[in-house]
C-alpha cells in the first residue's frame, strides 16, 4: 500500500481529554512549538467529552490515562460508540509496560509520558499515518467489495442470459435481476418495434401495474432524450424537479417519477433500445458504482439483442434455404407444367404467409391469371380477372419494358396509387391492400410475373422478402424451361421412336430372311461339295488308275479347299440355325473326364506336329455336367484347335474345375496361367473348361474385336493363319444357348486363356434358349 504524501492535514481538530488544566497547557504549547496548527478543545469530565464525539468530528484524542471519576477505557467506549476512527493517543505521567501492551490491545493507539512530551508531535504522527493507510486500506477493500458485488450481479444476469435463447425471455430476466439488485421502482427496456417506433418491451415483475400497462405502448419519454442516447450518452436524473424541459417535468409528475436513469443499448454503433430504472417514491442520487453496474448490464444486454437478431437472420436464411430447397425438390419431381405452377404459388403464399398469391402469364397481349393460391375461401378469387397488358401494367413505372428489366413492383398501400379501372376493381372487387410482383423470364423472353397480395392488413415486405420472390421467381422460369423443353423433346423423342420402331421390323425381318437364306443356300451347297469331296477321294485312292505326281498335287488340294469349304458351310448353317432360332439342345449326362479325354486326342497330332505339349489338369471333385454332349465337344475342339493354330512354341492345356459365371461382357484383367476363373466348391452350379495356352496372346485393340463374326486378329492380305473367323462366334452363341458364356483373358506375346463357364446341371439352359 502506497503512503500518502501529506502525513498531517493544514489544521488538525483535537479533543483533549484532561483534568490537569496544567498538563493540557502543557500539551498544546508542545504542538505549538512543533509547528502543528490545531483547533483543540479541552474537557475534563465524560459528559462533556461524550457530547463532543457526537457533535463533532476529530482528527485526534488525546487523554490523560488515569483522570477523575474515569480512565482512558471510557474515552476509548465513547469514541468507539461515536463511529469516529480516529488515533487516540495516552499522554500520562507514569505507565507501566504491561500497563502499555493493555492499553495497545484494548484499542488505544500509542502513548507519551509527559517528562517526554517533545515525543508528541513524532508520535502523533506515526499514528495519522498509520490510520490514514488503514483508512486507505479499508477504502480499497470496500472498493473490491462493490466491484465483485457488481461482478457478481452482472455474472448472474449473463448466465440467466445464457440459458435461453429467447430474446424476450433475456430482456425479461434482465429487468427482474436489475430491479433485484438495485431496488427501484420500476426497470423496463424499449427497443424499435416494426414500424422503428420506440415501444416498453420489458417492465420487471416486481413493478406496478401502472407500469405494467405501459407494455407495447410507445415510450413518451424516448423523444426527449433520443439525440443523446444515439450519441451514446447516459441521462442520469437525481431529482426530475432539476430538469430543464417542463414537458418532462410534467410527465414525470405524472407517473410520479422522482429520479431516473437510462442508459442506451448500443452495440457496434448500433442503437438497439434503451434500459431505464425509475424511482417514484422518493429522490435518489444515482452512485458512480450503480451507474457503471447498470452500463456493464447494458452492455451484455446490447450483445444479447445483437447476437439475437443475428440467430433470427440466420434461422431466417435458413427457412428461406429450406424453402427454396423444397421448391426446387418439388419442381424437380414433376415435368407437368400445371402441377408446377400450383404448386409455386401455394408454397410462395404459405411461406410469405400472405393472402393471395398468383402466377400470371402475358399472351397474346393480356393478362392471364395461370394459378391461384388463397388463404381461405373468404378471400376474393381472381382467376376470373383479365385486362390488358396496358391496363396491367398502368403506373407510369410499372410498364413492360421495365418488366423486361427485370422491374420489381412493391406497393405497400395499393390504395394510394392514383385510380385506374384496372386499380379500382383490384382495390373495391378483390380487396387488395399491399402488392409485391417480381418478373418471370424464360430464356431471356418475359413470361409473365408472381405476385403476392394482402387483402386484410398494409404490409410493407423487406428487402430480404423481395430477394426470395425473386429466387423463387428465378427457380420457376428454371423449371418453365425444363418442362417446355421436356414437352418439345418428348415430341422428337416419340417421334424418333416411332422410327426405330419401324427400322426394327425391317431389320428383324432382313435377318430372318438372311438367316433362313443361309440355312437353305448352306444345305444347297452342301449337296455338290459332297459330291466334290466323294470323287476327290475316290481320285486320290486311285482305283481307276495311278496318278502322276502333278495330278496327285491337284487332287489333294481340291481335297482340301472341299474340306475347307465344307467346314465354313457347317459353321454357317450351325450359326444361322442359332440366329434363326431352330437349334435345339438335346441335354443329357456327360462324363466331363471322357469328353476332355476325347477333345485333347482330337488336336493331339497337329500339336505334336508343331513340336507343343499337350495336356489335361481336372480337379478331383469334377465328375459330370448336364449339356449337348455334340455342342460341347464342338465348343472345346474349337477352342484347343485354335490355341494350337496360334501357338508356336510351348504348350496347350485344357484344366476343367469349377467357378462361376463370370460378369456380362468384362473378361478378366489379366492372364492367369495356374487358373482363369475362380476356385469354388463342387456344390458351385458353374464348371469351368480353361484352355490355356503360350501362343501369340492378343492386344487390348484385338480382344474387342473378338466374337465378332468373319473377324480375324491377322486380317489383311498376308494372312499367317487361315481360318472362317465364325469359330469363335459360334463357340459362344453354343455357350449361351447352354446358359454359360465364354470369357479370355490375354497378354500380347504371353499367351491366351479361353475360359467356358457351363451350369453344372444345365439349369439355366432353358431361361437362354427363350
Amino acid at each position: 500500500m502506497q503512503q500518502s504524501k501529506s502525513i498531517l492535514p493544514s489544521s488538525l481538530h483535537v479533543l483533549i481529554v484532561e483534568d490537569v488544566p496544567a498538563d493540557a497547557e502543557l500539551v498544546l504549547l508542545t504542538l505549538e512549538t512543533a509547528n502543528i496548527a490545531t483547533i483543540c478543545e479541552v474537557v475534563d469530565t465524560l459528559d462533556a467529552c461524550q457530547q463532543l464525539l457526537q457533535e463533532k468530528s476529530w482528527d485526534v484524542v488525546l487523554a490523560d490515562f488515569r483522570l477523575k471519576g474515569f480512565n482512558a477505557y471510557k474515552v476509548l467506549e465513547l469514541l468507539k460508540q461515536s463511529g469516529q476512527e480516529v488515533p487516540l493517543i495516552l499522554v500520562t505521567g507514569s505507565l507501566g509496560e504491561e500497563a502499555a501492551v493493555d492499553c495497545i490491545k484494548a484499542g488505544m493507539t500509542d502513548y507519551v509520558l509527559k517528562d517526554r512530551l517533545f515525543r508528541l508531535p513524532m508520535v502523533l504522527k506515526r499514528s495519522l499515518q498509520e490510520f490514514e493507510l488503514k483508512r486507505q486500506q479499508r477504502l480499497a477493500t470496500a472498493q473490491i467489495y462493490q466491484q465483485a458485488q457488481r461482478e457478481t450481479i452482472v455474472n448472474r444476469i449473463v448466465q440467466a442470459m445464457r440459458k435461453t435463447l429467447v430474446l424476450d425471455e433475456v430482456l425479461q430476466t434482465t429487468v427482474d435481476m436489475v430491479s433485484d439488485a438495485l431496488q427501484p421502482s420500476s426497470c423496463l427496456i424499449i427497443r424499435p418495434n416494426a414500424t422503428n417506433q420506440m415501444v416498453v418491451c420489458n417492465v420487471n415483475e416486481a413493478a406496478s401495474q401502472e407500469w405494467k400497462q405501459l407494455l407495447n405502448q410507445p415510450c413518451e419519454a424516448y423523444s426527449y432524450f433520443a439525440e443523446a442516447l444515439h450519441r451514446d450518452e447516459l441521462i442520469v436524473v437525481n431529482c426530475t424537479e432539476d430538469l430543464s424541459q417542463l414537458a418532462m417535468q410534467e410527465l414525470a409528475a405524472q407517473y410520479r417519477v422522482h429520479a431516473f436513469l437510462t442508459l442506451p443499448l448500443i452495440y457496434q454503433q448500433n442503437f438497439l433500445g434503451g434500459l431505464s430504472l425509475y424511482q417514484c417514491d422518493r429522490e435518489r442520487n444515482w452512485t458512480s458504482d450503480e451507474i457503471a453496474m447498470i452500463q456493464a448490464i447494458a452492455d451484455q444486454c446490447a450483445i444479447a439483442i445483437h447476437q439475437a437478431q443475428l440467430f433470427s437472420q440466420v434461422q431466417q436464411h435458413a427457412k428461406q434455404e429450406r424453402f427454396l430447397n423444397q421448391i426446387g425438390h418439388t419442381l424437380n419431381s414433376s415435368l407437368d407444367p400445371g402441377y408446377i405452377l400450383q404448386e409455386i404459388v401455394r408454397l410462395t403464399g404459405e411461406c410469405f404467409g400472405v393472402d393471395r398469391a398468383l402466377l400470371f402469364a402475358i399472351e397474346a397481349g393480356r393478362i392471364h391469371i395461370k394459378n391461384e393460391w388463397l388463404i381461405s375461401q373468404q378471400i376474393p378469387s381472381m382467376t376470373d380477372f383479365n385486362a390488358s397488358v396496358a391496363e396491367w401494367f398502368d403506373s407510369p413505372k410499372r410498364t413492360p419494358q421495365d418488366a423486361k428489366t427485370n422491374f420489381v413492383f412493391h406497393a405497400p398501400d395499393y390504395t394510394l396509387l392514383p385510380p385506374t379501372p384496372a386499380r379500382l376493381t383490384l382495390v373495391h372487387q378483390k380487396d387488395v391492400l399491399s402488392v409485391l410482383s417480381v418478373p418471370i423470364f424464360i430464356r431471356d423472353q418475359f413470361f409473365g410475373g408472381l405476385e403476392i397480395h394482402t387483402t386484410t392488413v398494409h404490409r410493407r415486405f423487406t428487402q430480404d422478402e423481395i430477394d426470395l420472390l425473386q429466387r423463387i421467381a428465378d427457380q420457376a422460369a428454371i423449371a418453365l424451361y425444363n418442362a417446355q423443353s421436356y414437352e418439345r423433346l418428348e415430341q422428337i423423342i416419340q417421334a424418333r421412336t416411332r422410327e426405330l420402331e419401324e427400322e426394327k421390323l425391317l431389320s428383324d425381318a432382313a435377318n430372318r430372311a438372311k438367316s433362313e437364306f443361309l440355312a437353305n443356300m448352306s444345305h444347297e451347297l452342301r449337296t455338290p461339295l459332297t459330291g466334290i469331296l466323294g470323287f476327290s477321294s475316290v481320285l486320290l485312292k486311285q482305283v481307276f488308275g495311278s496318278l502322276n505326281e502333278k495330278q496327285q498335287q491337284y487332287i489333294e488340294k481340291i481335297a482340301a479347299c472341299g474340306e475347307h469349304l465344307l467346314s465354313l458351310i457347317n459353321d454357317l448353317l450351325d450359326l444361322s440355325k442359332i440366329e434363326a432360332g431352330r437349334e435345339d439342345l438335346i441335354l443329357e449326362s456327360v462324363d466331363v473326364r471322357e469328353l476332355g479325354e476325347t477333345c485333347i486326342s482330337l488336336i493331339q497330332e497337329q500339336a505334336e506336329s508343331k513340336g507343343l505339349q499337350v495336356s489335361m489338369a481336372i480337379a478331383p471333385e469334377v465328375d459330370y455336367c448336364v449339356a449337348d454332349r455334340r455342342r460341347l465337344k464342338q465348343i472345346l475342339f474349337n477352342l484347343l484347335s485354335n490355341a494350337v493354330k496360334f501357338t508356336e512354341t510351348g504348350s496347350v492345356t485344357l484344366a476343367i474345375d469349377y467357378g462361376k459365371k463370370p460378369t456380362s461382357g468384362t473378361p478378366p484383367d489379366h492372364l492367369s496361367t495356374t487358373s482363369c476363373s475362380p476356385i469354388l466348391t463342387p456344390h458351385s452350379p458353374f464348371i469351368t473348361f480353361n484352355v490355356i495356352d503360350t501362343g501369340i496372346g492378343i492386344s487390348p485393340e484385338g480382344l474387342s474385336l473378338l466374337f465378332q463374326p468373319f473377324q480375324q486378329l491377322d486380317g489383311g492380305l498376308d494372312r499367317k493363319y487361315q481360318g472362317t473367323g465364325l469359330g469363335l462366334v459360334l463357340a459362344r452363341k453354343l455357350a449361351q444357348l447352354h446358359g454359360g458364356d465364354i470369357s479370355v483373358t490375354s497378354e500380347l506375346g504371353s499367351g491366351s486363356c479361353f475360359t467356358l463357364h457351363l451350369p453344372k446341371d444345365g439349369q439355366e439352359a432353358g431361361d437362354s434358349r427363350e
